[in-house]
């Protein structure tokens, strides 16, 4: 599996000063290769190569390899869109790959840049997979601080197969209730996000040069936070998932801003910030990792039937109530409810020639 490790830089002040300059340099030369490409209306790699190599090589302060990169980068610029001229930022990212790049023992990685290579400590909050390293890194400057980008391809476990499964519902008030009975809260991160916005409020009514300073530098703080709490939610459920011996049941919510029904504004604020597929992208990857089984379900009614007796109820909140009379379920967490509905439906799913979802009252 194909995935992307973030590596953090630790530049002195003269390698900081020489990466920025072969950034700055870089897209120079990316912005020039892009006014041939736009004006001759070549964009393939290997046209563009001949085009522009040997003129630009002789022109810039890049390496031979360099170049090649920054040829390469415009030609897939292009790919995305032909109707409308690229051009690249002063800072924008830069791709580097094994003849320009080495990793070195004991936290170091040799770059080049215009001042010739460079050895620059780094961190790393994934050690593990630095052996699984392969293909090209994007340097990246961001607010002051320099990122590596790479890209690591990490063996997979052999998937088992597997009689039960570990439903998983998605909602606001608890971020994930499992089959299991655990509920992982929403309280905190709500409480953040409202307090986040509160500040970001605070700041944009004020209108200065320096309050829109703070805001950018603010910015992405909110979602690196939810993206934080995202990834521990998964790795816990995927980890007692494989301890168990189960798959994972998910439910497929692709669309639900579209599809849920319209309330009031403070509800849709909270379903817009809500980001369930960032959660759903974690749990399938680390299930691939860990060999552990992942089955995405159609979520409708998952709330509104009974686990126990499959009849239709009535769902209130968080209370779920079973309308069948012979049920012996009087009321239910409705989460918990839906979240064994997912669990079962995972199963049929996985094995559809063993019948399990079927109302108890025609069995």
């Amino acid at each position: 599996m194909k995935l992307t490790l973030k590596i953090k830089l630790l530049p002195t002040d003269e390698q900081a000063n020489l990466l920025l300059e072969t950034m700055k340099e870089a897209n120079t030369v990316c912005n020039a290769i892009s006014d041939v490409a736009w004006q001759e209306k070549i964009f393939n790699n290997f046209k563009l190569h001949h085009k522009v190599y040997h003129s630009y090589k002789a022109t810039f302060k890049l390496s031979s390899q360099m170049i090649i990169r920054q040829i390469a980068k415009v030609a897939d610029a292009y790919k995305l869109d032909k109707k409308t001229k690229r051009t690249f930022k002063p800072l924008g990212s830069i791709a580097y790959d094994s003849r320009i790049m080495t990793y070195k023992p004991n936290n170091v990685v040799s770059l080049w840049c215009i001042g010739g290579r460079q050895k620059i400590d780094f961190v790393c909050h994934n050690h593990s997979y630095i052996p699984y390293i392969k293909g090209e890194a994007d340097l990246v400057y961001k607010k002051g601080k320099f990122y590596l980008f790479q890209t690591v391809d990490v063996p997979e476990e052999d998937i088992e197969d597997v009689e039960e499964f570990v439903g998983c519902d998605f909602g606001l008030t608890d971020i994930v209730v499992t089959s299991d009975g655990v509920k992982h809260s929403a309280d905190g991160l709500n409480a953040y996000r409202e307090h986040r916005q509160k500040v970001r409020s605070s700041i944009q009514s004020k209108g200065t040069r320096s309050s829109r300073k703070l805001l950018k530098r603010l910015s992405g703080k909110e979602r690196t936070h939810a993206s934080i709490v995202n990834h521990t939610i998964a790795k816990s459920i995927v980890q007692s998932a494989k301890e168990q011996g189960k798959g994972i049941a998910i439910e497929d919510l692709t669309g639900i801003r579209f599809t849920s029904k319209r309330r009031n504004k403070n509800f849709r604020t909270k379903l817009g910030k809500w980001n369930f597929s960032m959660l759903r992208q974690y749990i399938e990857y680390k299930s691939l990792l860990n060999g552990v089984k992942c089955i995405a379900v159609a979520p409708a009614y998952t709330s509104q039937t009974c686990s126990t007796c499959k009849h239709i109820g009535k769902r209130t909140n968080k209370v779920f109530k079973c309308t069948n009379t012979k049920c012996k379920v009087d009321s239910i967490d409705a989460d918990f409810n839906a979240a064994q509905n997912i669990a079962l439906l995972g199963a049929a799913i996985d094995k559809p020639e063993r019948q399990i979802m079927y109302c108890s009252l025609h069995s």
